[in-house]
């Protein structure tokens, strides 16, 4: 069945999770996307890798999946020709490399808009290309404290991380988001651009309402979290989130618990006052969801029409029906790992569905063919092998 991106050829340099991210979104959609790799591998390729993975981390096999895999040695001009001879014929090539190394190893925009004008060439940073920062490395973590994401604090003034590192994954989708528009502008212009995105831009983009202040704001940066908001553990020792929006979600959720006598405190009509009041109840709140299981309380709340749910492992959304009914893991036969469920594209195309075709390429294992499509001969790549360059 034909794929949205069927004939879109994508060369992807960058390693670790971010940069590969962008490439895996256009290889579930179809794109024939190269990975080049240095000769001793990804980075990502063993870190954090249980023994059974070897160098093919959980990480790397889910970023990778879709993906024809080659090593070169960027640093060797043999290397860089062979680059070169890639983007000639692509349409996108992503990044990861500070803009002075890119420029020094020759794949830099510049560069490799000389090779091809109509290449859309996808560069992925920590801080941005201006800026105190932009020449510094980073991971999620620091930039959550730079963003602003760690504003929370412990008791003792700890700041709190978000809990998962959400700029690596959402930066891969706003990065493919972006070359799907440079793609569109070059169907018009029959040029290509450089599109750029950053751990940082991504989390400052994720805030956008807690991010958002007028000078005259006589109370700003003030916190103004939903004080209804709620989670509890059920007599079955498992939790539920409750989520009351709005006042009539509020009064029947007093309702299901009980406590409708509550609504009659005039605290209870005054958002500003309610922070206080649900303080005092909660302790009272908590123990009343013990009182039964968390099956029987979601049905008495879905039955009042109260936003609420339960609250999942990681282990458990491997049988959560939801998540399996919408055909959100997929299973691929990995070669060293064998079967192997990761989660898959989150869009859906009526007519032209994406997936998991293939699982990621062992380290160099199309270099021999990929490089035999570029026109060198058995011979010359052989050579290249003994000077090390793949």
């Amino acid at each position: 069945m034909a794929q949205p991106l069927d004939g879109i050829r994508v060369i992807d340099l960058a390693q670790l999770v971010p940069g590969p991210g962008v490439s895996m979104y256009l290889g579930d959609l179809g794109a024939d996307v190269i990975k080049v790799e240095p000769r001793e591998g990804d980075q990502i390729r063993r870190m954090g890798a249980p023994k059974l993975w070897g160098e093919n981390s959980p990480s790397f096999s889910v970023v990778n999946r879709n993906k024809k895999g080659i090593t070169v040695d960027i640093r060797k001009p043999q290397g860089q020709e062979i680059i070169h001879k890639l983007a000639a014929d692509a349409d996108v090539l992503v990044v990861n490399l500070r803009a002075d190394a890119a420029e020094r190893l020759r794949v830099d925009y510049d560069t490799l808009r000389s090779v091809n004008p109509r290449l859309v060439y996808a560069s992925v940073s920590a801080y941005g290309t201006r800026g105190p920062y932009a020449k510094e490395g980073g991971y999620d973590r620091i930039l959550q404290g730079l963003a602003g994401v760690m504003h929370r604090r412990m008791p003792d003034g700890t700041p709190i991380t978000a809990g998962v590192y959400a700029s690596v994954s959402s930066t891969a989708m706003m990065l493919a988001y972006g070359i799907m528009v440079a793609l569109w502008v070059r169907e018009k212009t029959g040029v290509g651009q450089m599109v750029e995105a950053s751990l940082l831009h991504t989390w400052l983009a994720l805030q956008l309402t807690e991010l958002t202040r007028a000078d005259d704001d006589p109370d700003p940066g003030v916190e103004r979290a939903d004080s209804n908001f709620g989670v509890y553990q059920c007599g079955d020792g498992k939790w539920i989130n409750i989520a009351p929006n709005n006042d009539r979600q509020f009064a029947r959720a007093c309702e299901v618990l009980g406590m409708g006598s509550m609504l009659e405190d005039p605290r209870f009509k005054d958002p500003a006052q309610r922070p206080q009041l649900r303080n005092e109840l909660h302790p009272k709140i908590a123990e009343l969801f013990k009182t039964d299981s968390s099956d029987a309380w979601l049905e008495r709340l879905y039955d009042a029409d109260i936003p609420a749910g339960p609250i999942r492992t990681r282990e458990e959304i491997f049988q959560e029906p939801q998540v399996l009914e919408n055909e959100m893991l997929m299973e691929v036969q990995h070669p060293m790992v064998g079967r192997t469920r990761m989660v898959s594209t989150p869009l859906r195309f009526s007519a032209m569905p994406g997936g998991i075709r293939s699982a990621a390429p062992l380290l160099g294992e199309h270099t021999q063919e990929v490089l035999g499509r570029l026109g060198y001969t058995a011979e010359q790549i052989a050579g290249l092998k003994s000077q090390e360059v793949v």
